[in-house]
């Protein structure tokens, strides 16, 4: 097989009768995370998240669903014991998002598009001048998906490097903006970044690193594409 990527999604507030058995896959560490977690929204999120997580990643491997071992890597990124394939899940309430690849790491990002309060201080801290000037220039209309395009392809990018929220976020850009014309996506060297709506009102973005062959991208829902 050449080198693929497979995009899934997963609404997770809908319910489906493949719930309850996802959710049995689920480890020793996670079904303790997942008791520590305060709120039964919370939990089913989570839940839902990771055993929709197992059952996909189990049609990769001759391993069951429940006996997948994901092992964090140095820099805490879960990663299968067995190798040879990445993954990258991110998760919001109703809806998950998960990038498997046989070509390089993956890094994945779904967020609501939700106004926040402190939105000013976040663009400071975390988007490049390149960034601030573009939402300074936004539209009213157009500032909430421009944020979230902007932050789901930093945070996908840093995902995959297995840095998290440690990255020097505003050190880098994921779009470029001058005066006059309009923005223009753009990812960092050895990056390709994908972005696309992910149900009604999510924004995603998903990143791939390597120097290998472009893979070839299939999209994927969950449950009914399994």
């Amino acid at each position: 097989m050449g080198p693929f990527l497979h995009i899934w999604q997963a609404d997770l507030a809908t319910d489906h009768p493949g719930w309850p058995a996802a959710e049995t896959t689920l480890s020793a560490a996670e079904l303790a995370r997942l008791a520590r977690l305060r709120s039964p929204a919370l939990r089913q999120t989570y839940g839902r998240a990771h055993g929709f997580l197992r059952s996909v990643l189990s049609n990769y491997n001759t391993l069951t669903d429940k006996e997948l071992l994901l092992n964090p890597d140095a820099n805490g990124k879960p990663q299968l014991a067995a190798g040879g394939l990445h993954f990258n899940l991110s998760y919001r309430p109703g809806r998950a998002l998960l990038a498997v690849s046989n070509a390089g790491p993956v890094g994945a990002d779904v967020e609501p598009l939700t106004p926040l309060a402190d939105a000013a201080a976040l663009v400071q801290e975390l988007f490049s001048a390149s960034e601030q000037a573009a939402l300074r220039a936004a539209a009213p209309a157009d500032y909430w998906p421009l944020f979230y395009l902007i932050w789901t392809r930093k945070e996908a990018y840093a995902k995959a490097l297995g840095m998290g929220l440690g990255m020097p976020f505003a050190a880098f850009s994921v779009l470029e903006f001058r005066p006059g014309a309009p923005p223009a996506l753009s990812a960092p060297a050895g990056c390709r970044l994908l972005s696309f709506s992910v149900g009604i009102d999510y924004q995603g973005a998903i990143a791939t690193l390597g120097s290998r062959a472009e893979p070839a991208i299939q999209h994927f829902s969950y449950p009914i594409d399994l």
